[in-house]
């Protein structure tokens, strides 16, 4: 829960309220210890890159190239495009799905297929068929880590096959993840165990290589995804993502010497980076940021609040504060509740990120004639109102005391009725 500090500010002065801290620190504050040669970690909503080593070191990547060849393909092409294999002969250390001559698979079953068992044979297919020749699809590749702003990786084919110019860093690849995890598809395929394909010349179920699928992290989440690779120059790499509480952490290693100490790195990666940012309401609505100055309501002022909830991924105990800017100078009476009156920085650790509308928490009434004028401040104005005050009370009271009494009027009483008798009386 994020404490709340109730602190006004006025708008002339334009301060910054602090409003709270996005829960307790970290429980693991320090930095993960890996093996990895290379290793990162970033969270996805911010773009945050949490563990560094050797980030901006280029090594090979080996089978990670397909998060790119998927995302290419899937920019390119609809899911339901119907491709015919490619004549590949890939060597028999190379894993495939032994696509036969003119085979013809949908591009979602493609994708299946170079995500889970990472299929040589899939891949090569989607890139000479999506590019039109593999060289054409390349560049596509590497347009796609310039739009990314990707400037240490550099491809040189669709698959992963090492070459010199075939390379990237772990920064760069846990950033190539986190834009394969923005799309819809990849994210659902590279969390599943399994999946049996519906189409092709013969049935397939394949199976995912990530063996850390489903392995718990801090806060209820699991490591879904992502994608594995190994060549025998590049080594082990292994791109992993977990989602906890609603943030998305992304793991990158390069350059592992066994899948062990590949899955081991990742799994301490992802429980670690976990634990580092937390999904909060940072801003609720209703929050008093500043005072407005009111004139000539029955209130001098009125509270400036948010209008709106912020909901932001943000680091673990990060300070939020709120800075009143473009705030009104003043209103007019009568003012309505909800009348916008400026807007609010949302400042994270004294990083700007995002903006908040304000608006008046309540309404204020006109003020009468009598009581304007009074408030107005003039001594002149006052003194005549007073006078006027003074004449119209004398006048009451002289006219009253003038006023003859009143008598009251006379009630007649009648005499009750004296019940019939059937005795006579004479006078004496």
């Amino acid at each position: 829960m994020i404490a709340r500090v109730r602190t006004a500010a006025l708008v002339a002065a334009a301060m910054v309220v602090p409003i709270g801290a996005a829960g307790p620190a970290a429980a693991a504050t320090s930095a993960p210890d890996v093996t990895a040669p290379e290793a990162a970690v970033i969270e996805v909503s911010t773009g945050t890159v949490l563990f560094a080593k050797n980030g901006n070191r280029e090594l090979g990547m080996a089978s990670t190239t397909k998060l790119m060849t998927a995302l290419v393909a899937l920019d390119t092409k609809p899911l339901s495009t119907v491709l015919t294999s490619v004549d590949y002969h890939p060597t028999a250390a190379e894993t495939k799905i032994g696509l036969g001559p003119h085979e013809k698979m949908t591009l979602a079953d493609l994708v299946r297929s170079m995500m889970l068992p990472s299929a040589n044979d899939a891949a090569e297919t989607v890139g000479e068929r999506t590019g039109g020749t593999k060289a054409k699809f390349v560049a596509m590749m590497n347009a796609k880590a310039k739009a990314l702003g990707l400037t240490r990786t550099h491809f040189t084919n669709p698959i992963g096959l090492d070459s010199p110019e075939h390379y990237t860093t772990a920064v760069e690849l846990a950033k190539i993840g986190a834009a394969a995890h923005e799309n819809p598809f990849i994210r659902a395929t590279v969390k599943r165990p399994r999946i049996t394909l519906t189409s092709g010349d013969v049935p397939r179920t394949l199976i995912n290589r990530n063996d850390l699928l489903g392995d718990p992290v801090p806060g209820g989440g699991k490591i879904d995804g992502m994608k594995t690779g190994h060549t025998t120059e590049s080594g082990y790499s292994l791109v992993g993502s977990a989602t906890s509480g609603g943030v998305t952490v992304i793991s990158a290693v390069l350059g592992e010497p066994s899948e062990a100490a590949r899955d081991a790195d990742t799994a301490r990666l992802l429980r670690w980076g976990s634990q580092q940012y937390v999904k909060r309401t940072i801003v609720h609505a209703g929050e008093k940021v500043a005072t407005v100055p009111v004139d000539g309501g029955k209130a001098t002022a009125v509270s400036a609040v948010t209008k709106d909830a912020l909901i932001r991924v943000i680091p673990r105990g990060a300070k939020i504060t709120l800075d009143p800017v473009s705030m009104s100078p003043g209103l007019k009476a009568p003012v309505a509740a909800g009348t916008a009156v400026g807007v609010a920085r949302v400042l994270v650790d004294g990083a700007v990120v995002d903006k908040v509308p304000l608006v008046t928490r309540a309404a204020v009434e006109k003020q009468g004639v009598i009581a304007s004028l009074l408030d107005s401040g003039s001594d002149h104005w006052k003194g005549i109102v007073g006078g006027l005050i003074l004449l119209v009370g004398g006048t009451l009271t002289i006219a009253k005391a003038r006023r003859p009494a009143r008598r009251r009027p006379t009630q007649t009483r009648r005499a009750h009725p004296q019940p019939e008798s059937t005795e006579r009386t004479t006078a004496p």
